[in-house]
Order: structure tokens, then C-alpha cells, then sequence
């Protein structure tokens, strides 16, 4: 059997799980008890599944995008 990988799409995987941790890392400045519920990694997309007792507002939102994009473009 022969494996092929599409190095776009591996690439592109590893940045969306690495923004997994990123975010999961900032969730935790604001919800320290943040716990992983579950992560969906696409090329061009993610879903983090957390629990926390309250829903973070838009305020907290822009915040943890403003933090990764530093991180990111550093």
C-alpha cells in the first residue's frame, strides 16, 4: 500500500491544530478551569469545544483574537 499526503493540506491541518492550543492556552487566562470538550481541525477551519461557567462576551472574544494575532505575527 502506498500512502500520498498533500503537503497543502498537511500543512494547513497543523497550523489549525497548533491554533487549537492557542486558543485553549487564552481561554485559560480568562476561565482557569477550562476544560477541552472536544476539537474539530480542518484546513480552513476549527472548532474548540470547552466548558466554563459562563459564556465569554465580545469584549473577552476580541481579546483572545487580539492575543493569538500578536502570537501569530510576532
Amino acid at each position: 500500500m502506498k500512502i500520498i499526503v498533500n503537503p497543502q493540506q498537511r500543512y494547513a491541518k497543523m497550523r489549525a491544530h497548533t491554533a487549537t492550543h492557542l486558543l485553549h492556552t487564552q481561554l485559560n487566562t480568562i476561565f482557569p478551569e477550562t476544560k477541552q470538550a472536544g476539537s474539530l481541525v480542518e484546513e480552513d477551519y476549527i472548532r474548540f469545544d470547552y466548558q466554563a461557567k459562563e459564556a465569554l462576551s465580545n469584549e473577552q472574544i476580541k481579546h483572545i483574537e487580539d492575543e493569538i494575532n500578536k502570537l501569530i505575527y510576532l
